[in-house]
């Protein structure tokens, strides 16, 4: 609930509205818009404490996941992942599955589509950021994909339609005091 809140400020500061005159519609799939705010793109993703806004000039996805011990990383990538990232999972486990995931899913929300969909997009790449496109299927891309530095126990990416670069600055909307966690998320704004 607080993600939604920040994200609501953050939107009503960016576009110079009060946050509760904001009102929003849905694409086919159920990604967010702000009604009347041509050229501005967001997309929201929380796990554990950790909440990531990303707004953008351009259609834009973000994911956070907070890794996962209790997951069957081989089954899911053997299920959902072209081979390449298959054998990287089988490789790396966690960490490798947590990032590709969270790539995936970053390029999915840019495209407001559905996670299934976008499960065969390969995002196996070593630098922080690459372009990465569909060989077939439903989301062609191109997408542009970056991950985000977070703490070691969260893999995080954003991606944007298009090839063209981006810049990604770290806001931190609410911080916690040290060592106090009352289980509210922190949340990042990403642009």
């Amino acid at each position: 609930m607080l993600a939604h809140a920040a994200t609501r400020i953050v939107l009503g500061e960016r576009l110079g509205r009060p946050p509760a005159a904001l009102s929003f519609t849905r694409g086919p799939w159920g990604k967010p818009e702000v009604e009347g705010a041509a050229g501005l793109y967001f997309s929201l993703s929380h796990s554990g404490e950790i909440a990531l806004l990303a707004l953008a000039s351009r259609p834009v996805g973000v994911d956070v996941e907070l890794a996962r011990a209790d997951l069957d990383i081989n089954r899911l990538a053997g299920r959902f992942f072209p081979p390449e990232e298959r054998r990287l999972v089988a490789r790396d486990g966690h960490d490798a599955f947590t990032r590709l995931w969270t790539r995936k899913e970053a390029c999915v929300k840019a495209s407001g589509g559905r996670l299934t969909q976008g499960m065969g997009i390969p995002v196996a790449h070593t630098g922080r950021e690459a372009t990465v496109y569909a060989r077939s299927g439903p989301l062609p891309g191109p997408w542009r994909v970056a991950d985000l530095p977070l703490p070691e126990q969260y893999a995080g990416s954003v991606a944007l339609i298009g090839d063209g670069p981006f810049n990604v600055s770290r806001r931190m909307w609410y911080q916690m005091p040290p060592g106090e966690s009352d289980g509210n998320p922190r949340t990042s704004a990403v642009k």
